[in-house]
């Protein structure tokens, strides 16, 4: 026989898949007693016989078995959601870091505040977002994406001591949000600390999707976003003002 033939004859011997018996399969588990360790996936899916009793003894292996088969299934469901909400966060902070580079190019208040009121929207994929100030002696450049409220309405909204509030699935305030109030399912509300130059004022986000916001996410970078366009607001006011 030719070198070629046998070659070919080992080749295909190779690809033959042979059937371990269960003597080889538990001998290769004694001598790796930490294989399902490294391979947990397999623990989810044997399926050894379970014979029935019937002298009324509980089956502790099957117990166990399907104890550990749910816990492995509730910690890969748990793991989606860490990995879905990782991204989630991470595709959040994007919008929030380009919404607040975009205030970089504000030439003046009237500038900015259109930002804010119609660039913010596609850029935090939110449905509306106004400003708001309370009525005061300080006077703010005239501009239409600003609303004036009552003075104290404010601290109605968002109590004393809260800079930011968020609610989901919540009937919002037509002062706010005027003609979108009936759009609007679920809100951020953050506060504009008064300073030398504006009274006290609410920067307000509103979705459709009664989902978007809700107590129980985090506000940091909501904040960071509005300091940034605090810090904005006060330098274009006070140049405007000179």
């Amino acid at each position: 026989m030719s070198d070629k033939l046998q070659k070919d004859r080992k080749s295909k011997d190779a690809r033959k898949k042979r059937h371990l018996s269960e003597d080889e399969i538990r001998d290769y588990l004694i001598l790796n007693p930490d294989f399902f360790d490294q391979n947990k996936d397999l623990l989810s899916i044997l399926k050894p016989s379970r014979q029935k009793r019937d002298d009324g003894v509980v089956d502790f292996q099957s117990v166990l078995l399907d104890r550990l088969q749910n816990e492995i299934t509730s910690l890969n469901d748990m793991q989606g959601s860490i990995i879905h909400a990782s991204r989630s966060n991470m595709t959040t902070q994007a919008r929030i870091h380009a919404a607040a580079l975009c205030l970089l190019e504000a030439d003046d208040f009237k500038h900015l505040c259109h930002m804010v009121c119609n660039d913010w929207t596609q850029i935090l994929q939110v449905d509306s977002i106004t400003i708001c100030f309370e009525k005061d002696k300080k006077d703010l450049p005239k501009n239409s994406n600003i609303r004036l409220l009552k003075k104290g309405i404010i601290n109605k909204f968002l109590g004393h001591k809260n800079a930011v509030i968020l609610r989901g699935n919540v009937k919002v305030a037509e002062e706010i949000y005027g003609p979108a109030t009936p759009l609007i399912k679920a809100e951020a509300l953050i506060r504009i600390e008064e300073s030398d130059h504006h009274p006290l004022g609410v920067l307000a986000f509103g979705s459709r999707d009664q989902g978007f916001f809700s107590s129980g996410q985090g506000t940091e970078l909501l904040r960071f976003l509005a300091a940034t366009f605090h810090g904005h607001l006060k330098r274009l006011i006070a140049d405007e003002a000179r």
